[in-house]
């Protein structure tokens, strides 16, 4: 499980959950920039990654495959939908390019509903795990950031997203936590151990919440966090729950995204 190659015939899906609820136009942490901002930047790093790694050469001309696709859902109250609901990378790039670098957020949609936003995203991904081109690929990968408190529970709609699978596996649900604190001690990417048990994402209830709705990390995926140097001390059977407390923190989380296919090997025509 979890082993399959990102090919043409087998893509990649990645949905982007993004808050963007007024809250994140606060400053991120030891930043003068919004956290928006941040997230935008990190987030066209890891697009651009992933249209490097769907490019190649065919004689003397650049052809790009469309290897993987995108769902990008910006929300807050209500949930948006940034371009096309699901766009092949190379779509995906130049809209963010065209747009000066910028996925649409601003922290202007208000509070955090989380739950209406798990729901879009739900249906969303089980409409496209019906298609040909999906099925039997590496599962989605449904990847949530939030700087705040949500004012809606959105673990059951998380825990039906989880139980969504290709023939290569369930879904993958990934939760950040951006700005806040948990009973785990660490410095930074170099020594972050991955949380494995409720007790070390808490005290908040908000954080444990988190910590239950993220799908626990497949080895494939922690394996190529470690070797990439990413995550260097994670451990096994560690949950795709992270809190974001520096924005080092949130790039390196964000290449978590990176870590499906992320060996060259790995790709298939």
């Amino acid at each position: 499980m979890y082993e399959k190659k990102i090919s043409v015939a087998n893509p990649g899906l990645i949905l982007f959950l993004l808050d963007d609820s007024g809250s994140t136009a606060d400053g991120f942490p030891g930043t003068t920039d919004p956290v928006y901002k941040w997230i935008e930047r990190y987030s066209g790093i890891i697009l651009k990654e992933l249209l490097a790694r769907s490019t190649q050469m065919q004689g003397n001309r650049v052809a790009i495959k469309p290897r993987y696709y995108t769902s990008v859902l910006p929300y807050g109250t209500e949930t948006t939908v940034w371009g096309d609901l699901i766009m092949d990378i190379e779509s995906t790039v130049k809209k963010y390019t065209g747009a000066e670098n910028s996925l649409g957020l601003g922290g202007h949609l208000e509070g955090t509903d989380a739950k209406k936003a798990f729901e879009k995203a739900f249906n969303i991904l089980q409409k496209a795990m019906k298609e040909e081109r999906f099925r039997d690929s590496f599962p989605p990968m449904l990847f949530h950031l939030t700087d705040g408190l949500s004012a809606t529970d959105a673990t059951a709609v998380a825990e039906k997203i989880g139980n969504l699978a290709t023939g290569d596996g369930n879904v993958l649900v990934v939760n950040a936590f951006i700005g806040t604190q948990t009973s785990l001690e660490y410095k930074g990417p170099e020594d972050f151990p991955g949380y494995t048990v409720e007790d070390e994402a808490g005290p908040s209830e908000d954080n444990v919440r988190l910590f239950r709705m993220s799908s626990k990390m497949p080895e494939t995926i922690r394996q190529n966090l470690v070797e990439d140097g990413i995550f260097p001390e994670l451990r096994q059977d560690a949950r795709l729950f992270f809190d974001v407390r520096s924005k080092e923190q949130l790039k390196n989380v964000i290449q978590v995204v990176g870590s499906i296919g992320s060996r060259a090997d790995r790709l298939q025509r």
